[in-house]
């Protein structure tokens, strides 16, 4: 019988999609601050239920789950007993919209979140929020989105709750507003619209892009000249063409990745899945479509910037003709559960499902090959690819 704390969480529905083990480390992880040391700004996201969840989804045993676990080194904070964080009833299902960006209303989040799923539905609810906390989408390189995903994979309200709180305590309105996208009536795909930004730089921007990339690219986010750049040339996303744009936009963020292995390009795919994922299960509706084709818009943006950031050239890995010899999914991931390393973890779990539920694309399985040769996310070499023009 599972060891959970129904006095603090009476509701918890274990996912038959998961272990036992795995529900327990899920609802046990939910007493931690999402961060690292629960700074809100300061650290990026508790990786352990991500982890958990991709390592379920690549089929791992409990006996692999637990080596894991063992492993993790556990830099979490408790919610109450160390951040002494309390719910002091302000927030609101009214109101919340004014609380955004505020670390300590996590609890508040929370609970009227958790009532808002309730009452409302995973898809309405979960739709409706993020149509509001669109323009934060890319704060803690997609963390909250991702751990959403997951959470709604999962399905435990209080989950869901969890990672749409995550989400509105990190929240900051990088965009500005939602941009007034100036569109061409003839449609590329996205490599051309790349092709065309290559051809276009260099750029100017508004501020003085130094420091790390990710803080280049929420900046580069709200520049208006970005945003243009991304859909100008004739680029489209639209209620029509949305599976066939998410199919595109996977594989320019799979070959960024693959032309410049980092952390920003690693959660370009991650994040790019887990969007992928919640748009498959939440946004086939009429009446929520139009939010996931603003959030695939505003996403292409952020990734379009991080392409001009990592310096817009027009060549990018394909795989080389003629290789036959990449690994099965099925030995992939069993390699991937026997490395503990969280990103590379998740970066093979994103790879198998887009691959399986996307776009059958040998590039997804190139990219695990070098992952896991060098047993590291960010391999110094990329093998078994070739440089291709993206026209």
């Amino acid at each position: 019988m599972n060891n959970f704390h129904p006095i603090k969480v009476p509701n918890f529905v274990p996912s038959a999609q998961v272990s036992d083990l795995v529900n327990n480390e899920m609802y046990d992880d939910s007493f931690f601050h999402p961060n690292l040391g629960g700074v809100t700004k300061g650290g990026m996201s508790n990786h352990y239920p991500m982890t958990m969840m991709s390592l379920a989804g690549l089929g791992a045993s409990d006996t692999e789950i637990k080596r894991f676990s063992q492993a993790w080194p556990r830099y979490r904070t408790d919610i109450e007993t160390q951040l002494h964080l309390v719910d002091s009833q302000e927030v609101t299902l009214q109101n919340w919209q004014e609380y955004l960006g505020q670390p300590k209303r996590l609890l508040e989040f929370r609970r009227v979140f958790g009532q808002a799923v309730l009452k409302l539905g995973v898809t309405a609810f979960v739709s409706e929020a993020l149509d509001t906390l669109k323009l934060g989408l890319p704060m803690g390189l997609f963390h909250p989105l991702i751990q959403l995903s997951f959470a709604v994979i999962h399905a435990d309200t209080q989950l869901i709750a969890n990672a749409l709180a995550y989400f509105a305590i990190r929240y900051e309105n990088l965009y500005g507003q939602y941009p007034q996208l100036l569109l061409s009536n003839t449609e590329i795909p996205a490599g051309t619209q790349w092709a065309n930004v290559s051809r276009g730089k260099p750029l100017k921007v508004s501020f003085n892009p130094v420091g790390g990339s990710l803080n280049i690219c929420e900046q580069l986010c709200g520049e208006s000249q970005i945003q243009q750049l991304a859909f100008n040339s004739g680029f489209v996303i639209n209620r029509q063409n949305l599976v066939e744009k998410i199919t595109q936009i996977s594989q320019m963020a799979i070959k960024l990745y693959l032309s410049q292995p980092a952390l920003t390009t690693l959660h370009a795919v991650t994040s790019c899945q887990a969007l992928a994922d919640l748009t498959l299960r939440l946004g086939g509706d009429n009446s929520q479509s139009e939010i996931y084709v603003k959030l695939w818009s505003l996403y292409w943006i952020w990734l379009t910037g991080l392409y001009i950031e990592k310096g817009a050239t027009n060549a990018l890995p394909s795989v080389k003709l003629g290789n036959k010899g990449f690994d099965s999914w099925e030995i992939m991931a069993e390699k991937a559960r026997n490395i503990q390393e969280v990103h590379l973890i998740k970066m093979v779990y994103s790879c198998k499902w887009l691959y399986e539920n996307i776009d059958d694309n040998e590039l997804y399985r190139l990219a695990c090959m070098n992952i896991l040769v060098e047993k590291n996310a960010h391999p110094r070499e990329i093998r078994w690819s070739e440089l291709e023009p993206l026209e």
